[in-house]
C-alpha cells in the first residue's frame, strides 16, 4: 500500500516550523485529518509518464468513503502491552497497517489463540507485563 496519498495544494508555508497546511478533500476533514503536516511527512508529486510506464493506473490507496464500521481482515498480533489494568495488542492487518487495539476487540480473534501459543500461554491472564515488540514473531 503507497505511503503517500494525494497531490494536494500548499495552502500556506511556515519556514520556520518546516510545516505546510495543505487544501485536504473534505474525505479527509471528515475523519479529522488535520491539514498541518511537517516536511518530513510530505513528497513533491511526480506525474506518471505514460511513455516509462504504459497503461499504468493510478489507485486511491485508500476508501476514504468506507464506513465506520466496515470488517477489516487481522494478519496476526504482533506483540501486547499493559496500560495500567488494561491489555492492548498490537494488531497487523491485512492492509498493512498496524494498531493497537484493546484486549475486548480481540478476545474472538483466532489471531489471538495463535499469539498465545507462541508465547507459550493458555490463556491472555497469563500474558507477562513487559514484553519487547514483536516478541511474538522471534
Amino acid at each position: 500500500m503507497p505511503k503517500y496519498v494525494g497531490p494536494y495544494k500548499v495552502l500556506q508555508a511556515y519556514p520556520e516550523t518546516s510545516n505546510y497546511t495543505l487544501e485536504l478533500p473534505s474525505e479527509l476533514i471528515r475523519r479529522q485529518i488535520h491539514p498541518k503536516f511537517h516536511i518530513g511527512l510530505l513528497r513533491p508529486h511526480e506525474p506518471n509518464d505514460d511513455m516509462l510506464f504504459p497503461n499504468r493506473v493510478s489507485v486511491d490507496a485508500y476508501d476514504f468513503g468506507a464506513p465506520d464500521d466496515a470488517e477489516w481482515i487481522v494478519d496476526e498480533l504482533d506483540s501486547h502491552r499493559w496500560n495500567g489494568k488494561d491489555l492492548e495488542f498490537q494488531v497487523r492487518w491485512n492492509a498493512g497497517e498496524t494498531t493497537w487495539e484493546p484486549l475486548e476487540s480481540c478476545k474472538e480473534l483466532a489471531a489471538l489463540d495463535q499469539y498465545l501459543t507462541l508465547m507459550g500461554m493458555k490463556h491472555w491472564r497469563q500474558l507477562p507485563r513487559k514484553v519487547a515488540a514483536q516478541a511474538a514473531r522471534r
